[in-house]
Formats: C-alpha cells, structure tokens, sequence
C-alpha cells in the first residue's frame, strides 16, 4: 500500500513541476522584447517582481526603434499585486505597440491604453501611472508625457540630477480626463536617461522612514561611474540592501537605461 502511496506522490510532484515549468514559460514569453534596429542606442533594464518565483509583475515596459531611427519607450506601473495585475500589464504593453505601430502618437496611446485598462481591469478601482518617451534622431532632444509617474534621472557629463516633467492623471482615475501634457528636454550627446517605477524608492530604510527620491538621488551620484547596466544594477542592489533589515521592497521594480551611442 504505501508502494502505491508513494507513486502517487511522485506522480503529483512530477505534474506540479510540470505544471510550474509551462507557466514560466509562459510568463517567460510574454516578457518585454525591446526592438531596436540599430546599435545607434544603447537600452539596459531591470525587471524585478515582487512575488516571489513570479517572472511577470504589473510594471511593464517596452522598446521600440521606428524606421526614422527614431526610440520610442514605454514604462508604466499597474495598481496592486497578483496575476491579474500581470495580465492587465501585458495587455498594456502590447497595446501600446501596436498604437506607435500604427503611427499613433503619445497622446493617442495613452487615450488607448486608458480604454484597454478600463475595458480588462478587474477591479474598477485599478489605475496605472505611464510614461512615454520619444527620443528622435541627433540625440539632443527627448519628449515626455507622464500620466502619474515618477520622474527620472538624467545622466549628464558626469552629473546626475533629477528631472520631474508635468505630471498629468494617471491612466484610469479620471477617464477622460487627459490633462496630459508633453514635456520636452534638451540632451546633451552621450546623455542618458535613467526611468524606474516607484517600488525602486519606497522600500523601507527605517521604523517610519522610505528610501524616497532624494535617498535614490544620493544613491546614484555614489554609483555615477558606472556604465549602463552596472549602474542601474548597483541602484537596485543599493535599493535592495537598505530595505532588507525592514521587510525588503514591498514593491515590483522596473528599471530603465536609455541612451544616444557616442557618436550616433
């Protein structure tokens, strides 16, 4: 008897192993694939879920180099944890492809992406804060529109500084509302722009303090000799380390390195 125990057993742990393995790879293929048809640009990423032995999260982002060479990107960060979040943030991700494929512009994709959350959302309370960033060709100038979210840094000779673009409504708060609005700022060749969602600065460093953005500011200028992906690397390893003795970041984290090859 305990024979056919035992073999029923290993029977359940095959088919949960099984079952395990097609869901990560799943979630494995629906992660971001940044298209850039150039080596003009330069883009590192971290992409970091919250829930443990998750792969996707509700933080989304993606990548995409038009035939004009021009970069657009996309960063957002979807209301609550779970799966639902996951998916709600993969239907963003691929809408929004779709509408710059289509030759939508940043305000006609977030009007889009606005109707897809409210249309999938399973709780009529979920919202998502957006970025969108267009960098065209020459590498001296960026477009900003931000529905909610975080500002960035901005990696300049050597300096690092904080830049905080006109924040409109986040997607889903106030449908139709659209008080968006396009920020443009000047860059200088080899700048770089560092984006990130909010759980990179809202973990825990004391009983009733946050890392906070001047805490992830400090942190940058101390890593700002770093090339693209050890810096952000360093970020959120410094990020990780502060909150661990407090729980660790309670947040999923997404993080971006954006910027102009020299010479491009």
């Amino acid at each position: 008897m305990w024979r056919e125990h035992l073999e029923t057993l290993r029977s359940a742990i095959d088919f949960n192993a099984l079952i395990a393995q097609e869901n990560a790879s799943l979630q494995r293929g629906l992660l971001p694939a940044p298209a850039l048809s150039e080596d003009n640009f330069s883009a590192a990423s971290r992409y970091i879920p919250g829930q443990a032995h998750a792969l996707l999260c509700g933080d989304f982002y993606d990548i995409v180099q038009t035939e004009d060479s021009t970069v657009h990107v996309i960063l957002g960060d979807v209301s609550g944890h779970g799966a639902a979040e996951a998916a709600l943030a993969v239907h963003l991700r691929v809408a929004w492809r779709t509408a710059l494929l289509c030759g939508k512009t940043q305000f006609e994709q977030l009007r889009i992406l606005e109707k897809i959350l409210i249309d999938e959302r399973v709780d009529d309370d979920a919202y998502s804060t957006v970025v969108s960033l267009v960098f065209p060709p020459g590498g001296l100038s960026l477009n900003v529109v931000s529905a909610g979210h975080p500002g960035f840094l901005l990696r300049s000779d050597g300096k690092i500084r904080w830049v905080e673009p006109r924040a409109g409504i986040a997607l889903g708060l106030l449908p139709g509302c659209e008080d968006w609005t396009q920020t443009d700022v000047s860059l200088s060749p080899r700048d770089s722009v560092v984006l990130f969602t909010d759980g990179l600065f809202e973990g825990r460093t004391g009983p009733s303090t946050r890392l906070g953005e001047e805490g992830l500011l400090r942190l940058a200028m101390q890593h700002g000799h770093l090339p693209g992906q050890e810096f952000i690397d360093a970020l959120v390893h410094g990020a990780v380390s502060r909150a661990a003795p407090f729980g660790g970041l309670a947040d999923d984290v997404a993080v971006l390195h954006l910027g102009w090859n020299a010479g491009s």
